[in-house]
């Protein structure tokens, strides 16, 4: 009901403790299991070699308020000694196993840190010494401030901040239960994000789904941003993954809970000087049945701030805070319905991707990659099917990609398809065919993606390299559009590759390859060999005895002289033969 607990402390519901004489404050509680209270914060030390402000201490209380003197060596307070006296608590939890985690700012590093439960360090976290800090610069610290800290159900670690050497960005950090970066998110186990000038993280939430949203200020607004459990930042969230709302002056949010409909609730303080509250549905928008139109202020008379938020079971919220007289200050907010929640996310399918291709090409050939789209889900059928496929490594072109269904457009380097619709356990194949124009390692990357969620994205890719060689000897190489070539007075061996090309071998002796498309060569003077490919082609052997082959196995396409001296023409049937024996 509000009232003072007599039964804690000395009658008044009070515990006041001095840890070395100098300015101490708890920043950060939990409860255990069994009713002792663990409390995170800062103390100052003042009458020895260590004296300054402040240094990173959690102490233990019995469940009646006195000092727990079975932790931390028999005073019930531990502080490690972080960065030189520039440290505050941002978050302390209690495992299921009863090992203590806490989370900390200390001198521009996000720190975390395991104590067994008698408050000794964890050696098996971090680097054995019970303690992980992050930089998010390579000068160090980099400006970096963590805020705030969150223990997952899965056991992660999630940190939260500001990062940045002059304008400061969200900053986030997950770690694995060792202590270790978790590389699964953002690659190293941390991201920034930047909202555009002076950005402030302020605290971190999970919602059912594992997103992670941070809220704070930005521009004066509440901001909240949510990323993906992957620690991209998630789209579908308010406008790119970023919501805000403005209060009519500065503001900021200071805490936040997530609602069981993953509905989320944040609280803080601006100017004018009053508790702020803003309620946002799972989408990001804001939630209107909440206050006026989602928002909700309270004015206690001057200087107000809510700093801590807690949901109760019956849905009412109760914000903590203070005032600029000093007075501890609390108000409890009706949950009411508010605006229905969005729909949830269409229900999760398993897409897989499968690749084989060309292992080993020449210059002047051309690469097949064959990929294979499945849908896994044995119940829901996967919307808006995307494969998008990229090639990287020497010079080449994608000449096409031929879906099974849907559309692909092609660039130079890549292809996006359109797949449609894949029902349950049912799959689809793009072929990708590439022309390469130089030796090298090819690696063809196909990437698919669906409208649901995905809860096994590892097989999401797939790759498959092709060596490229160049068996003909080419000398002189066209492009896979029209070219112009001219030989030289040398002997070349010329290939044209795709488009329709017109090729003019020279006074050489030499072999020319028209290759694909509809292409118009002349050998020149002195004996060459000239080959058509596929496509409409027009081969003119000119002076010299030279070998003229049009064979791409379809008839009546392309023509072959010989033109002057003793020439040999291979053609298919119906091709036109000039001067050809």
């Amino acid at each position: 009901d509000g009232s003072v607990d007599t039964s804690f402390g000395g009658g008044d519901g009070e515990v006041v403790t001095d840890f070395e004489n100098g300015n101490d404050v708890a920043q950060r509680v939990a409860i255990q299991p069994d009713g002792k209270i663990v409390v995170a914060g800062r103390h100052q030390e003042t009458d020895d070699e260590f004296a300054g402000c402040c240094w990173f201490t959690v102490a233990r209380y019995n469940a009646d308020g006195s000092v727990d003197t079975s932790f931390g060596g028999g005073d019930g307070w531990v502080s490690p000694g972080l960065a030189g006296g520039a440290e505050e608590a941002v978050g302390v939890a209690v495992q299921p196993d009863g090992r203590i985690v806490a989370g900390a700012y200390a001198g521009g590093w996000f720190a975390v840190l395991r104590y067994l439960s008698d408050g000794t360090p964890d050696s098996t976290f971090g680097g054995g010494d019970g303690l992980t800090m992050t930089a998010f610069s390579d000068t160090g610290g980099g400006g970096a401030s963590a805020q705030d800290m969150i223990l997952q159900p899965n056991g992660k670690i999630v940190m939260a901040g500001s990062a940045g050497e002059s304008f400061f960005d969200f900053a986030v950090a997950r770690y694995n239960p060792d202590g270790s970066p978790d590389t699964t998110f953002s690659g190293d186990g941390k991201v920034t994000t930047d909202l555009g000038g002076y950005n402030w993280g302020e605290t971190v939430a999970v919602q059912s789904t594992g997103r992670i949203i941070v809220g704070g200020q930005s521009a004066d607004r509440f901001a909240l941003v949510r990323y993906n459990v992957d620690g991209s930042r998630d789209t579908a969230f308010g406008t790119g993954g970023v919501a805000t709302t403005d209060f009519g002056g500065t503001a900021g949010v200071n805490d936040l809970v997530v609602q069981p409909d993953d509905r989320i609730v944040a609280a803080g303080s601006g100017s004018p000087g009053d508790f702020l509250l803003a309620r946002f549905n799972a989408d990001g928008t804001l939630d209107t049945g909440f206050g006026t139109g989602g928002r909700a202020t309270t004015d206690f008379g001057a200087g107000d701030r809510a700093n801590a938020l807690a949901l109760q079971t019956d849905g009412k919220a109760i914000a903590f805070g203070g005032d600029s007289n000093g007075r501890r200050l609390m108000a409890r907010y009706l949950g009411g319905v508010g605006t229905p929640p969005p729909p949830p996310p269409p229900a999760g399918v398993d897409l897989s991707v499968t690749k084989t291709g060309t292992g080993a090409v020449s210059i002047g050939g051309r690469a097949t990659f064959t990929v294979t789209v499945v849908n896994n889900s044995t119940t829901t059928s996967a919307t808006g099917v995307t494969l998008t496929d990229t090639v990287t490594g020497p010079a080449a072109t994608v000449v096409s990609a031929t879906p099974g269904q849907g559309t692909c457009t092609t660039s130079a380097t890549g292809a996006t398809c359109a797949l449609g619709t894949l029902a349950a356990g049912a799959r689809t194949t793009v072929t990708v065919v590439v022309e390469p124009r130089a030796t090298g390692t090819l690696t063809d990357r196909a990437t698919a993606s669906a409208a649901q969620s995905d809860p096994d994205t590892a097989n999401n890719t797939a790759t498959a390299p092709t060596t490229v060689n160049n068996a003909r000897g080419c000398t002189r190489i066209g492009t896979s559009g029209n070219d112009t070539m001219t030989g030289t007075a040398g002997t070349d061996v010329m290939c044209g590759l795709g488009g329709d090309d017109t090729i003019n071998a020279g006074s050489g002796t030499d072999t020319v390859y028209g290759d694909f498309g509809n292409d118009r060569v002349d050998g020149g003077l002195n004996n060459d060999v000239l080959t058509g490919g596929p496509g409409n082609d027009t081969l003119l052997g000119n002076s010299g005895n030279d070998r003229l082959d049009t064979i791409d196995n379809v008839a009546a396409n392309d023509t072959a002289n010989g033109g002057l001296g003793l020439d040999t023409c291979t053609t298919d049937a119906g091709d036109t033969r000039i001067s050809c024996p």
